[in-house]
């Protein structure tokens, strides 16, 4: 039996826009964690190099530890550049859908589901994929579903769908694709 179930999510401007911030925070988990270890690193490597100790301070190993701690504190600006950038531009992106879609006739977005494959579309894009290549994880109140390994991800939430759209839509996916 391959029926194919069709649910239809509204476009809702508010809630588009929450789904896309969240997922540019969770992205960016990853990289605060490196910054961290950045700091860490940092600190003991500054400490080891200005640290005078009898017999050390005479040798190059001083020089090395104070030259790669001066490279962690370079790595540490380039991590938060990179992120105020990534966020500028990423904002930037999120607001330039939102007055594609909402100039749009059309404002509704179509998950189908079936035995074989999922599909997500919209008026600008179509995207599919076979159930064993697809993923999915709730991070708090949000549904990531992942298509192409960690490239392609939507992210969705109870709120966006019709009636019982959204138990349906993860009965597919707890049956269908594994879980993060």
């Amino acid at each position: 039996m391959n029926e194919n179930i069709t649910i239809e999510i509204s476009f809702n401007e508010k809630i588009e826009r929450e789904n896309q911030k969240f997922f540019f925070k969770h992205i960016w988990k990853k990289n605060f964690r490196e910054l961290k270890k950045a700091v860490i690193y940092v600190i003991i490597f500054l400490v080891i190099g200005f640290f005078p100790l009898k017999d050390f301070d005479q040798s190059a190993m001083p020089y090395i530890f104070k030259y790669v701690g001066f490279l962690y504190i370079g790595y540490i600006f380039l991590l938060i550049y990179q992120y105020w950038v990534s966020k500028k531009k990423n904002y930037k992106l999120i607001e330039e859908y939102i007055e594609d879609f909402k100039a749009n006739n059309n404002q509704m977005s179509y998950i189908t589901l079936n035995d074989t494959s999922l599909e997500i579309r919209n008026t600008f894009h179509t995207f599919g994929s076979v159930w064993k290549k697809t993923s999915y994880q709730f991070v708090d109140q949000y549904l990531i579903i992942e298509i192409v390994k960690d490239r392609l991800n939507f992210v969705l939430t109870k709120q966006e769908f019709n009636n019982s759209d959204y138990d349906t839509l993860l009965h597919y996916l707890q049956k269908y694709s594994t879980k993060k």
